[in-house]
């Protein structure tokens, strides 16, 4: 059995799209776990993310009374039906009633350049405002809120704890740095995994600059003193996105993932005109769609590396132990893409639409990571190394992924199992090959 690692890619408002690929998972594990087949598929070692991955990642990791895989993907849902623009006043102070307008309108000054002519679009600057200090308390106390009701927190609560035996990994970057070296700019949290996770540590790892004031944050001071001071946090964007080499770094082989599961929101292939973007709109749309992915590219080629050096020392007997600490991992990915057949073909997926928390985008952002993540698990494709990887690692067995219309029976929420229905009925008919053409794919490698 596999030991599992899932990593989630930031990118705002999109990363909606890995709530709908987590809560599958998870309600997958549940229904694994009610058929008696828990430990047969997937041992689950720790979670991470960046940005909204982080807060995703936490809300699934996040400890559960009963233990139960489905709770994860019910908070998960949760989270992201709270986080909507809607016109819902129930649960929410009086400033926030009008937020469907404000969102709304704020996404109109975004793009509306957009609707001009080419020519004209090139001869106006691009304007941008610094964040508002008072704006972005107000909505970091929105998020904390809407955090501690999803997991069931006191109203003064400042941290949680995870499920026991899975770690969590959320990335953010110290922007001032003062230890003055390229890696200490690089955080993960939790600090102390035992302790709990702060919510103030989602927040700094959710810390769009464009959007909030840069993240103070009481850290270890680094110098082996035990003393703490105080940093100031962007979004791990910045950093990793997702935190990857956690999994692995200072580890014992048994506690290192055999697999790893990446959900990838920012496309790698710019989706444009063959000669690139030409106004300013593009041009920023697709830096922030490199510089999510930089980190990414970077940790998986490191991962390559690495698997090319553990399939030679697997031939050299008596391996100090160090280097027998050395192993391959096996690398899939659930990617967000651009199909424009299903929930998602009416929305554009610009910069503008990562601050996009319109009802209908979210839920159709949910919906596209139900589908993606059910057609990657029922494909093979969470089993064998993606043809990205230049080594190819090591094929598992293949469970028989339930259908996500059959997973709507673990919601015992009324108003979620009525949600559910309603986006995979969307759905259009998925394209996964045959069980005879994926078995004549896993042989490949």
């Amino acid at each position: 059995m596999p030991r599992l690692a899932i990593a989630c890619q930031g990118g705002g408002a999109h990363t909606a799209f890995t709530a709908g690929a987590l809560a599958y998972l998870f309600f997958s594990f549940e229904y694994f776990r009610r058929r008696g087949e828990d430990g047969n598929w997937f041992d689950l070692l720790g979670l991470s993310g960046t940005s909204g991955g982080a807060i995703t990642a936490a809300m699934a990791w996040s400890a559960a009374p009963d233990g139960s895989w489905a709770e994860g993907a019910r908070r998960v849902l949760h989270y992201w039906n709270r986080n909507k623009a809607s016109f819902d006043p129930s649960g929410k102070p009086p400033l926030w009633w009008g937020e469907y307008f404000s969102n709304a309108a704020s996404q109109w000054l975004m793009s509306w350049q957009d609707a001009l002519p080419d020519a004209l679009q090139d001869m106006l600057p691009t304007l941008s405002y610094p964040p508002s200090a008072v704006l972005s308390e107000l909505i970091q106390a929105r998020m904390k809120d809407d955090m501690r009701a999803v997991v069931g927190l006191p109203a003064d609560a400042e941290r949680f704890g995870g499920r026991p035996g899975i770690d969590l990994f959320v990335g953010a970057v110290d922007v001032v740095n003062p230890d003055g070296e390229p890696q200490t700019a690089f955080r993960t949290f939790p600090e102390q995994m035992e302790e709990g996770l702060r919510l103030d540590e989602l927040l700094a790892s959710a810390c769009i600059p464009e959007l909030f004031v840069a993240k103070p944050l009481s850290v270890d001071a680094g110098d082996g003193s035990g003393r703490r001071e105080q940093r100031f946090f962007w979004d791990g964007l910045y950093s990793q996105n997702p935190p990857i080499n956690d999994f692995f770094d200072g580890r014992s082989r048994d506690r290192k993932p055999d697999l790893l599961w990446v959900v990838q929101i920012n496309p790698n292939r710019y989706e444009g005109s063959d000669c690139g973007p030409d106004t300013p709109d593009e041009q920023a749309d697709r830096r922030n769609e490199l510089a999510g992915n930089l980190s990414l590219g970077q940790e998986l080629r490191s991962i390559d590396r690495v698997n090319r050096i553990a399939e030679q020392l697997g031939s050299v007997p008596g391996l100090p132990e160090g280097l027998a600490d050395y192993k391959p991992v096996t690398v899939c990915f659930i990617r967000l893409g651009t199909r424009r057949d299903g929930p998602l073909a009416r929305f554009p997926l610009n910069y503008a639409s990562k601050l996009n928390r319109d009802p209908a985008f979210i839920d159709a952002l949910i919906a596209e990571g139900i589908r993606a993540a059910h057609e990657a698990a029922a494909g093979g494709e969470l089993v064998v190394p993606h043809r990205s990887m230049k080594h190819k690692c090591e094929i598992y067995p293949d469970p028989d992924w339930p259908t996500p219309a059959g997973l709507a029976e673990l919601l015992d929420d009324a108003g979620l199992a009525s949600q559910w229905r309603r986006l995979v009925s969307s759905l259009p008919e998925p394209s996964i090959p045959s069980r005879s053409t994926q078995d004549q794919t896993k042989e490949a490698p």
